[in-house]
């Protein structure tokens, strides 16, 4: 269990760190008066570091977090909304990369935003695990070729198209729209293309164990911290969907664990999003926006 301590020397008895406090476990019985720790809501805590972050004058003491990982906040870097907006909207995929290995102190970078992300009730869920032997990602492009020649084969077969469209229509139709494309990725990778990381020097996957409550959710939050750290750094990416297809192919358990196996990702864990990673050729010049947001205003 953790241990919270205020220092009543300290403690200037304004009471933030119970107001914000999110499972109770310090509470201000009246204002003005120093906050008490409840032993009663202590398995509450989620060691989000809430308290800590928020006491301005050192008074509180979290066994999770030693004085070593608490800093001050550098108002003066932070970014204004435009330059957060230029950021967001010059982002952009990209698929064709230098023939250079990423630094791993540039891949570390990356991680360590995307381990900043939130995640529900504070799990920290997502693992990261970089990919960058070049047998290996060649293997994860013929694997998920491989797949796409299996999806095709079945879907092909009466029967089986069949019951598809019995046991979920829309899932089936849509697997039955994508044929096509699937045709077309398997004949590029034939001619020698790769289709499915483009080549890239790096991948990077975001994994957790199965049991975890949200942890798809976690790990999705992670990744878009990753891509926005990648892209301010001129780090070229993409999120690799192929990657994940055979991960979620209904009906096919003996694909769903192809490529987690290939790529060493513990039997307990699921992939829940993957990074092709490396230094762009092009460089893009131009924003270009959205389509308007569909908002409902209640």
């Amino acid at each position: 269990m953790h241990e919270v301590i205020i220092d009543t020397e300290r403690c200037k008895k304004d009471g933030l760190c119970a107001m914000i406090c999110p499972g109770a476990v310090i509470q201000q019985d009246e204002k003005v008066t120093v906050p008490k720790i409840s032993n009663e809501h202590m398995e509450r805590c989620i060691a989000c570091g809430q308290c800590v972050a928020i006491c301005r004058h050192g008074a509180i003491s979290h066994s999770e977090f030693p004085p070593t990982t608490i800093r001050a906040i550098p108002f003066e870097q932070m970014p204004t909304s435009k330059h957060v907006m230029v950021l967001l909207k010059s982002r952009r995929s990209i698929r064709a990369f230098r023939d250079r290995p990423l630094a791993k102190d540039v891949i570390e970078t990356i991680i360590d935003g995307a381990r900043s992300a939130p995640s529900g009730h504070n799990s920290q869920s997502t693992e990261f695990l970089v990919v960058q032997d070049r047998a290996v990602l060649n293997k994860v492009s013929a694997t998920v070729i491989e797949y796409l020649k299996f999806e095709i084969k079945r879907f092909s077969n009466p029967l089986f198209r069949t019951l598809a469209l019995l046991a979920d229509r829309d899932s089936a139709e849509s697997g039955l729209h994508e044929i096509p494309g699937f045709k077309r990725k398997i004949l590029m990778f034939e001619a020698g293309a790769d289709p499915i990381l483009n080549g890239a020097p790096a991948l990077l996957a975001f994994h957790a164990h199965r049991t975890v409550g949200f942890g798809d959710v976690n790990a999705q939050l992670a990744l878009q911290n990753a891509s926005l750290v990648a892209h301010a750094l001129g780090i070229g990416h993409f999120y690799t969907g192929w990657v994940l297809s055979p991960c979620r192919a209904p009906m096919a358990r003996k694909w769903n664990r192809r490529i987690p196996n290939l790529l060493g990702i513990p039997p307990d864990n699921n992939l829940y999003g993957a990074l092709a990673l490396g230094y762009p050729i092009p460089k893009f010049k131009n924003m270009i926006e959205r389509k308007p947001p569909q908002i409902s205003w209640v």
